[in-house]
């Protein structure tokens, strides 16, 4: 299995956090959001990890050469259309190298390692992870769930049963549904302003099965909003307790 990281937007909410660095180098507790979904993916035994880049991807690549990382291979694509597309175009820029099982993360995803071993050790070949919360903010990607199977996926559905977790499995055949729903999707109107989970979406509309999983209590947070970063740093022992020392600058 291999990892595709989609990592290319400025963090434009994060200011002035985000003003010179992508938000996926901003520090939690000794490591930045990228290091530790490394950290992660390496100890879940992905061997290949796909790093979408643009905003400032200089610094991104600098900071990837820096670290001291064995049996895994880290490649970078550039969207260079960052400024001014969404995480559906950045995907697009990956499509060559979805030739096997791949899990997808988002840049600002901030996790324990156990939601990512949950997520990978299931076998279904669409699978859409979700959290049960309290309240949902607009801005959220909410799911609806019916028979453990995903009914609707947007920001803006009615009928709530949890927010989508920003990593998400595609095996097999679910590659190719995948890559079919892209290849639609990227001839649409307005195709820079949309989100990945569009495809998704077009891939219930065409009938396909796209299986839930619920992380439970387990902690995961994206990143979108100073309050966000200081959440993620709160609970930085949870996040990156078991990767000390993983990786080194060096």
């Amino acid at each position: 299995m291999k990892a595709i990281i989609l990592a290319a937007g400025k963090g434009e909410r994060l200011q002035p956090f985000t003003k010179d660095i992508p938000k996926s180098l901003l520090r939690i507790d000794d490591q930045t959001i990228l290091e530790n979904q490394i950290n992660h993916l390496k100890k879940c035994d992905i061997e290949e990890i796909n790093v979408v880049v643009g905003f400032a991807y200089q610094k991104v690549e600098e900071f990837l050469s820096s670290l001291n990382i064995i049996n895994i291979k880290i490649n970078t694509i550039f969207n260079p259309f960052w400024d001014s597309t969404n995480s559906l175009f950045s995907l697009w820029c990956a499509r060559n190298v979805l030739d096997e099982d791949t899990v997808l993360l988002n840049g600002d995803d901030v996790f324990e390692l156990e939601v990512l071993r949950k997520i990978i050790s299931n076998k279904d070949e669409i699978c859409v992870p979700y959290k049960v919360k309290d309240k949902y903010a607009a801005e959220d990607m909410k799911v609806k769930i019916e028979n453990d199977l995903v009914h609707s996926i947007g920001k803006n559905i009615s009928e709530i049963d949890g927010e989508s977790v920003g990593i998400r499995v595609f095996r097999g055949e679910g590659l190719q549904i995948l890559k079919r729903s892209l290849e639609i999707e990227i001839r649409t109107d307005k195709f820079n302003k949309k989100w990945y989970a569009s495809a998704i979406e077009r891939i219930l509309k065409r009938g396909h099965k796209v299986y839930s999983l619920d992380i439970g209590d387990s902690y995961w947070h994206d990143v979108d909003y100073p309050n966000d970063l200081e959440n993620a740093r709160e609970n930085s022992n949870i996040i990156t307790s078991v990767n000390k020392n993983n990786l080194r600058v060096v």
